[in-house]
């Protein structure tokens, strides 16, 4: 029998749905990275300066030159995650148990790093230090101005994210430990196969196992007069 979220959906749909969009997100992210990367290496940052006031470049110039490692860094990091997406995709869609486990493992990880990142947002938010960065021996500091409606309501979409996300691992987890028992049922189907009984779920993503016929069974087949 297929596990569910949400009462009545499928983890595998949940799956599929969630790799789609990670997929999408991240090779969107993966291919500005690698654009911007590019226009500094061919110094032709001027084609996305059009809009940016003189001083604007230039703090964007010698922040993107000075901080190339992290362009470069972000990009290796959102391809990497957008080929285990496709594999978390197709995994969803061939049942596939390991493409499962690596997409599995790496939301995982991706919820912890973005834990952090939560923590160190809440902690800016609720801090009364200024933030300040260094280029080319100029410091440039900002200072935090937000209310303390706005600091609540900060706090609040936080927490909400960090529970959606969450869920979505526990889904993905869910799935996984169900193509598991798949797995278990079919070897010790093999070893034993007059037992009674199966796990393996047959559905598919959406569309739930249709109900046995009622007079299917032996109590009221054609002929019973019990």
């Amino acid at each position: 029998m297929s596990r569910h979220f949400c009462f009545c959906i499928p983890v595998r749909a949940g799956v599929f749905l969630f790799s789609l969009l990670s997929f999408a997100l991240s090779t969107l992210c993966a291919g500005l990275g690698w654009v911007l990367f590019h226009l500094i290496e061919t110094n032709q940052l001027s084609k996305i300066e059009d809009k940016m006031t003189q001083n604007d470049k230039e703090a964007f110039e010698n922040a993107v030159h000075k901080y190339k490692w992290a362009v470069i860094l972000g990009s290796i990091i959102f391809t990497f995650v957008a080929l285990i997406s496709f594999f978390g995709f197709v995994g969803s869609i061939v049942r596939n148990r390991r493409m499962v486990k690596a997409y599995s493992f790496m939301t995982v990880i991706s919820f912890l790093l973005t834990s952090f990142a939560a923590g160190f947002v809440l902690y800016a938010t609720y801090s009364h230090k200024p933030f300040c960065v260094t280029i080319d021996g100029k410091e440039s500091c900002t200072n935090n101005h937000l209310s303390l409606g706005e600091k609540i309501g900060v706090t609040i979409g936080i927490v909400i994210q960090w529970l959606i996300q969450l869920y979505i691992v526990t889904i993905i987890r869910r799935y996984y430990r169900q193509l598991e028992d798949e797995r278990e049922y079919r070897h010790d189907f093999r070893l034993n196969p007059t037992g009674a009984g199966t796990y393996e779920a047959k559905e598919g993503l959406l569309a739930p196992q249709a109900a046995a016929y009622p007079y299917s069974d032996a109590q009221h087949s054609f002929g019973n007069h019990a």
